[in-house]
């Protein structure tokens, strides 16, 4: 794997804004086994009707997949929003962050530390039906007792396909991780965010009138790397075509020094 410019580079643009692009991260070879792995997971909700706390599938109407989820509508088979834990699920996707040697070779260096690996997830935005990811925080979705012995996640996201804005890649709010601030969208429940027909969305003008939206599409094998308070989104897949990716999430242990983690 090579990260294609100085460490250091990465590392402040981490620190300015929250997030950093990595072109061409990944090898064709290992970006079809990433492919076969896709393939595979999508392929067994192909008779699924109902989402599950790992599954979770899109559906016609309002609020998409996540609300039909909270809601216990019928989703499209075939057509997943999102499936967690997906190294458990897939032996090739377990098989990547080895074959890449994400920890060692871009998470420790770029955090001092190496990080614990926390989680895989798919994206699988299909065609037409990809529901919208409204602004938000990954930081919403740790637990308080995460702050004990972690400060931060990286989030490793690599596009499969290609992710355009009409196929919904992804936006970031450069600068919105600054102080590791927590905004927490009203009207949600707290202790089980899944429970709402709405998806929790934060307004972004309000919040941050001075930051300035920047869209990044990703070619296959392209990534972006980002922080868990870094505010993102991305939009409905109006498309023909897939947009799938795959993100790795690694812990962040603290280092010696001023206390980091959520304030």
């Amino acid at each position: 794997m090579q990260l294609g410019r100085p460490v250091e580079e990465i590392v402040r643009e981490l620190d300015e804004r929250g997030f950093a692009p990595l072109d061409d991260l990944v090898p064709e070879a290992v970006l079809e086994v990433m492919r076969r792995g896709c393939d595979d997971l999508i392929g067994r909700t192909r008779q699924m009707r109902h989402s599950s706390h790992g599954w979770q599938l899109e559906a016609e109407g309002e609020g998409g997949g996540w609300a039909a989820r909270a809601t216990g509508r019928e989703g499209i088979p075939g057509k997943v929003r999102v499936v967690g834990y997906a190294h458990e699920h897939s032996p090739e996707l377990a098989k990547v962050p080895e074959l890449l040697g994400l920890n060692e070779n871009l998470v420790e260096p770029l955090h001092g530390l190496p990080g614990d690996f926390y989680n895989t997830y798919l994206w699988a935005k299909p065609s037409e039906v990809g529901s919208e990811k409204p602004w938000h925080q990954d930081a919403l979705f740790l637990k308080e007792e995460f702050y004990e012995s972690y400060e931060d996640v990286f989030t490793i996201w690599i596009a499969v396909d290609d992710a355009r804005e009409d196929n919904g890649c992804l936006r970031f709010l450069p600068g919105s991780h600054r102080g590791n601030i927590l905004q927490e969208p009203s009207g949600i429940d707290r202790e089980d965010l899944f429970a709402s027909p709405r998806e929790p969305s934060l307004d972004i003008e309000r919040l941050w009138p001075d930051l300035t939206p920047v869209t990044l599409p990703r070619r296959p094998g392209s990534a972006v790397i980002f922080r868990a308070f870094t505010a993102h989104t991305s939009s409905a897949n109006t498309s023909d075509d897939e947009r799938r990716a795959v993100s790795f999430v690694y812990s962040l242990p603290r280092r010696p020094g001023p206390a980091g983690g959520r304030r």
